[in-house]
Order: structure tokens, then C-alpha cells, then sequence
């Protein structure tokens, strides 16, 4: 469980079929806090705006930065820019607080970038891995789970794509990459884990900073 003075954001960016809910669910029962994915919607006033969640994917090439969007140009009239916006709002707010949180998608790597409390993942896997977990949860043949994957992956690279100034999936731009092939989704958020409290206890760990591990023969 996570030290009540202490903040943790996990932003995880994931391939359909990768495992990247069960990895986050899992995490955020490890650290006893809320996982943010579709839910965020709950959170804002989306309901009221009439708005739906399907109209987060954008199917347009051109990008929109996020730096350059609301804050900038003034309120959008488009409905999905208008809920992604509300949905990123809600995830500066809850950082903002001081709350912790899990986040799937979302931008959340370059809304929040800045907060010294932010660590980002991207999680991908084998299709031989992600398949089969396709067929399985979705009552679907082979056939049709590939295309479902292609189809959902080329829906969150859109998505992310439209509103912020990096590739999805572009490793320069996340802590850590993952194939939770190579781990399973246990050891993978295992892996995370470790990483994580790596970072809570700070950079300079004496054994580190003495060059225990490295010395020289």
C-alpha cells in the first residue's frame, strides 16, 4: 500500500490484447488506488454534455497538440475534441490534488509530463500472445480477433496521435517499454512494480551511489 504522503501516477500506454488492463488493475490493487480507463467519463460531466465515449476515437490524419489546443485557440464545438479535452482536465485536477492513480491511454504521458510523480509505460506484446487472449475474452475465431486488434490499435494510435506531439508507442517517450509476452501480465506488473518503488524510495540509493554493484576488478 502507498504511504499516505506520497503521491504515485502510472500512465500506461497498451497494444490490444497486450494485457495492459490486467497489468493496471493489478497495480492498482497493489498500491490501493483508482484505475482510470472508460470510468473517466463518470468523473466529468460528460453525461451531461449529451456526449459519447465512442466519440473519443478521431478518424482525421491531422494532428492536434494538445499545447495548442483549448487553452490556446478557445473551447472546441467538436464533441470528441470537446470530451477529450474534459477527460484530460479531470486527470490535471486529480494530479493537481495530490491524488494517485492508475490511467490507461488517455495522453496521459504528455497531459501530465512535468509531474514529478509521473511514470510512464507502454505495454506491448507478440500477436501469438495477444490473440488468443482476444478469442478467449471476446467469444471470437482467430480471424476475427486479428481484426479486432488491427482495428482497436489503429483506433488508439489515431486517438493518440491527434493530440499529442509524439508517436503512440515511440519509446523515447515513456520509462519503460514492455513486451508482457515475454513476462505474463503478472511478472510484468511484478516488474513495475519494483521499478516503481524503486523510484518512490529516490535516485541516490546508498549501494548505488557507493559503485557497490560496479566496482571495477
Amino acid at each position: 500500500m502507498l504511504e499516505e504522503d506520497k503521491q504515485i501516477i502510472i500512465s500506461i500506454s497498451r497494444e490490444f490484447g497486450s494485457g495492459g488492463k490486467e497489468i493496471a488493475e493489478l497495480l492498482a490493487d497493489h498500491y490501493q488506488i483508482p484505475v482510470y480507463e472508460k470510468n473517466i467519463l463518470e468523473e466529468t460531466d460528460a453525461a451531461r454534455a449529451n456526449l459519447d465515449g465512442e466519440d473519443l476515437y478521431v478518424t482525421r490524419s491531422e494532428p492536434r497538440i494538445l499545447s495548442k489546443s483549448r487553452m490556446v485557440r478557445g473551447l472546441t464545438n467538436k464533441n470528441e475534441e470537446v470530451l477529450a479535452l474534459m477527460e484530460f482536465d479531470f486527470l490535471k485536477e486529480q494530479a493537481d490534488q495530490g491524488k494517485s492513480f492508475v490511467v490507461l491511454g488517455h495522453c496521459a504521458e504528455e497531459v501530465l509530463k512535468g509531474n514529478p510523480n509521473l511514470t510512464t509505460f507502454f505495454i506491448s506484446a507478440d500477436p501469438r500472445f495477444k490473440i488468443p487472449r482476444i478469442m478467449k475474452e471476446h467469444g471470437l475465431n482467430e480471424v476475427e480477433a486479428a481484426k479486432m486488434m488491427k482495428k482497436h490499435n489503429k483506433k488508439r494510435k489515431s486517438y493518440h496521435n491527434y493530440y499529442c506531439s509524439h508517436s503512440w508507442g515511440d519509446s523515447r517517450y515513456y520509462e519503460m517499454c514492455l513486451r508482457s509476452d515475454k513476462l505474463g501480465t503478472v511478472r510484468t506488473a511484478a516488474l513495475m512494480s519494483s521499478y516503481l518503488d524503486a523510484k518512490l524510495e529516490g535516485p541516490e540509493l546508498p549501494l548505488l551511489a557507493e559503485g557497490a554493484l560496479f566496482e571495477e576488478e
